[in-house]
């Protein structure tokens, strides 16, 4: 009965580890997902689909049992400290689109901190995402959106 209790200590944690490897797996392809569908919804301005993305403070509010309220000021007070960012790519193509498959994503349970290397026009810089997964899926907390330098305003006209 000993035997078969210490080989059982001895498979178990590997088999939890593999479990946790994979649920990472999981979320990092759902988050991929997810970021190519703002990217895509927001290239083409389809606002209504962007919010469908957007966890509101209402909604953050119901997170957790009732009565719960540590795991709401937790998620209210989180820091904004994004992954490694990846680095901006050293030249713009003319087609340039985010680098969503090299996109950095640091996960803690049900929160991603995620950084996209982008252009806007010639300038290369990094997007940044905090996400939570709530009701099922992957939600946007706060985005910051790295924009290229304005255009000269004898171009605007």
């Amino acid at each position: 009965m000993l035997a078969l209790g210490v080989l059982l200590m001895a498979v178990v944690p590997p088999a939890i580890a593999q479990e946790t490897t994979l649920a990472q797996d999981s979320a990092r392809a759902q988050i991929g997902a997810v970021l190519r569908a703002f990217y895509l919804n927001f290239g083409n301005r389809n606002w209504d689909a962007l919010a469908s993305y957007v966890l509101s403070p209402k909604l953050l509010e119901r997170r957790g049992a009732p009565g719960e309220h540590q795991m709401v000021a937790r998620d209210r007070t989180r820091g904004r400290t994004p992954p490694p960012a990846p680095a901006a790519p050293g030249t713009c193509p003319s087609s340039a689109s985010p680098m969503i498959d090299e996109a950095a994503i640091r996960l803690d349970g049900d929160w991603a901190e995620v950084s996209v290397a982008r252009c806007s026009g010639p300038s290369a810089g990094v997007d940044e995402f905090g996400m939570l997964y709530f009701e099922e899926r992957w939600r946007f907390i706060y985005t910051d959106l790295f924009q290229g330098p304005s255009a000269p305003k004898a171009a605007q006209r």
